[in-house]
């Protein structure tokens, strides 16, 4: 009898960006799920536009070290609800770069789905915005794919419920934590673990710097106890996603299961194979392994 030996985290099949097949334009990466977007987005906001500036405003491409200038327009918006990074902020500047006027004696290909390019800002929009401060100039920018939302429609409100869930474990996550459901416990532990892994928004050098062990310990005995099953595209991460975001290894004492798929058997489950392994993990090898918090790396003092 013939077997297939499955080996290794990769295969745990962990939160996948889609890659949508565009005859014109080729592959494109869709946007995050709103849920993982309320995870490694510092500021995030519903309100609505009150005007767009006239005079545009010249500024860096937002990356670290960039020297080009770019023409950037300024949105003004009227907060309505600061759910992430907004503190008590009632009004917030955006920077757009407005999509060029198509020439009609040069025409251009268009680059990537119509749906997934970035949308110009008009005067009157409420919209959910997904924020970073431009990292040199006085205005916040819309980072990467991480379109604006019309919160009027069907569709938007259903996101915006999913954000709000998400902003508001993170914004008190030992309320979580210490709830008396497991299943609530797991979700807080997957968000934080996800946040304390989340790459700078527009990259640039980052230090790895251990959290406490007490609440390392709280969160990975949490995580645990959450659902452990390959989150789908468009859904909110859960614990297994998370689990893949640690990026553990032979140095932390953990050996990833080997998984046999038998043909004519019912498929394994990774989720609850790798979620053994882990609890096994986390009761020896791991049971002093600490969380690390990935940030910017500090800049040297000159």
């Amino acid at each position: 009898m013939r077997r297939y030996l499955l080996v290794g985290a990769a295969l745990a099949a962990v939160t996948v960006v889609a890659v949508v097949n565009n005859s014109a334009a080729g592959l494109v990466a869709a946007p995050p799920a709103p849920g993982q977007l309320a995870i490694s987005t510092p500021v995030i906001v519903t309100g609505k536009i009150a005007k767009i500036e006239k005079d545009t405003v010249d500024a860096s491409s937002p990356y670290p070290g960039a020297k080009d200038k770019q023409k950037y327009k300024i949105a003004v918006v009227k907060i309505d609800t600061g759910l992430a990074g907004a503190d008590k902020m009632k009004e917030i500047k955006i920077g757009f770069i407005p999509p060029v006027k198509p020439d009609p004696k040069k025409p251009v290909r268009p680059i990537g789905r119509p749906g997934f390019q970035m949308p110009e800002l008009k005067e009157g929009q409420t919209m959910l915005f997904y924020l970073a401060k431009h990292p040199t100039a006085d205005f916040y920018i819309i980072p990467g794919l991480s379109f604006p939302v019309d919160i009027t429609t069907d569709a938007g409100k259903k996101t915006l419920e999913e954000v709000k869930k998400v902003t508001t474990i993170l914004a008190d996550p030992m309320k979580g934590l210490k709830s008396d459901k497991a299943a609530v416990r797991g979700e807080t532990a997957a968000l934080v673990i996800m946040k304390y892994r989340s790459y700078p928004m527009f990259g640039g050098e980052v230090d790895q710097v251990a959290i406490g062990a007490d609440e390392s310990k709280l969160l990975l005995k949490a995580l645990a106890e959450g659902e452990w099953k390959p989150a789908r595209f468009g859904q909110t991460p859960n614990a297994f996603t998370a689990f893949n975001y640690l990026g553990l290894t032979e140095k932390d004492g953990w050996i990833p299961p080997k998984i046999v798929n038998i043909p004519g058997q019912p498929p394994p489950d990774f989720g609850a194979i790798y979620k053994d392994a882990f609890t096994n993990w986390l009761a020896g090898a791991g049971k002093d392994y600490k969380i690390k918090k990935i940030v910017p790396k500090a800049k040297a003092e000159k």
